[in-house]
């Protein structure tokens, strides 16, 4: 555990730092694993907290791709915690060092404890950020990025290119269907006509999680993109297997649409899904997210969140249908270097993308994981 001790900072990078001897104001720890037990209690006590700051999360990316993570907790000037904010340092040759909260996930970014003022939020919120800097710029990090539904101020730079879409659910599944626009419920008789199976597994099964890898790394092939690997998925499921679910859809006894739900203080989500060529025909994508929205009501969810996609896509457009709300989140970033860029902008990693598509697919299979491990979107 290390600890860092400062007086009371501006919006941003203006802390001033003190003696060790002189703690009157508001200090910042760098959490270790014998600190988990005081992160738990904290992120239980913050409503605004999402599951990208769960503790698990370090022991996946540590476990599967070998990630340092800084879990940074604020306490005021009686030693209680008041705030907490979740980095890893990941490193890419293609995309260049970064410091973000969080990799691979839609959130990550500050939580703060529940009866902390306006006052106390932003205090606390300062002292994370500037760590968080001081931290990026010793690592030699290109870049700090924020992933949350709070828009941080200047000199980050905010993209809201992505946009994710929350779907109250209804108690039951019969009142859900009714809410469903027309198109979408005539496109569920249609898959009940069409014969599909669909089932959930317990996701650390050996065959459910071999199929999921198979139509995950399939369909981020054809999207350009390379692919988590069994490593990640088998730390992932182990680690967070009260909460995650895994659902397939056959047709003609072959899976051709898979996906990880996962459930977070009553929101279901499909972070981690695919669809084979032979998915769009039966609409065994919309068969898919279906069973997902109806394991959320079975198991008590008030929210589905069909995650994050680029306004007007394919892909934002199939979510849209489903009658969600759209909700902004924002990705703030710190430029820590003058001549980083956003890796999006970058023609030489787009010329990329296009020529993963046509990689044969065992070979995408086989390398992507490592590269996947650089990427942290």
């Amino acid at each position: 555990m290390a600890m860092f001790c400062r007086r009371s900072a501006g919006a941003l990078g203006t802390a001033e730092a003190v003696s060790r001897g002189d703690c009157s104001r508001l200090s910042v720890v760098v959490c270790s694993e014998n600190r988990r037990a005081d992160w738990d209690d904290l992120i239980a006590r913050c409503a605004d907290a999402t599951s990208g700051h769960l503790w698990e999360w370090r022991e996946v990316v540590g476990s599967a791709y070998g990630l340092e993570s800084f879990y940074l907790m604020a306490h005021d000037e009686h030693g209680r915690p008041t705030a907490a904010a979740p980095f890893v340092f990941v490193r890419s040759f293609l995309y260049g060092s970064e410091l973000s909260s969080m990799p691979y996930i839609d959130y990550g970014g500050i939580c703060h404890a529940d009866g902390l003022d306006a006052a106390g939020r932003e205090t606390a919120q300062a002292e994370l950020i500037d760590h968080a800097r001081e931290l990026a710029t010793k690592l030699r990090a290109k870049r700090l990025l924020i992933r949350s539904l709070q828009r941080m101020r200047p000199p980050f730079e905010v993209s809201t290119e992505k946009v994710a879409q929350h779907l109250a659910l209804a108690s039951t599944l019969e009142e859900q269907q009714r809410r469903l626009p027309p198109e979408r419920r005539n496109r569920l008789k249609r898959i009940e006509k069409l014969g599909l199976a669909v089932d959930v597994s317990d996701p650390t099964e050996p065959a459910a999680l071999a199929d999921l890898c198979a139509i995950y790394s399939e369909n981020q092939r054809d999207l350009g993109s390379p692919t988590h690997g069994r490593r990640f998925f088998s730390n992932l499921v182990s680690r967070l297997r009260e909460r995650i679910s895994l659902i397939r859809v056959r047709h003609n006894g072959r899976v051709v649409a898979a996906g990880l739900a996962m459930n977070f203080r009553g929101a279901m989500t499909l972070p981690w899904s695919g669809a084979t060529v032979e998915a769009r025909p039966v609409y065994a994508s919309n068969a898919l997210y279906w069973r997902a929205i109806r394991l959320g009501i079975e198991s008590g969810c008030h929210t589905f969140d069909f995650g994050r996609s680029t306004a007007g896509s394919g892909v934002y457009e199939f979510k849209r249908q489903w009658g969600p709300t759209p909700v902004q989140p924002y990705w703030s970033t710190l430029f820590l270097s003058p001549h980083a860029a956003a890796p999006r902008q970058r023609k030489s990693l787009q010329t990329f993308s296009r020529l993963w598509r046509y990689l044969p697919l065992g070979v995408a299979r086989t390398v992507g994981p490592g590269l996947r491990r650089g990427i942290s979107n």
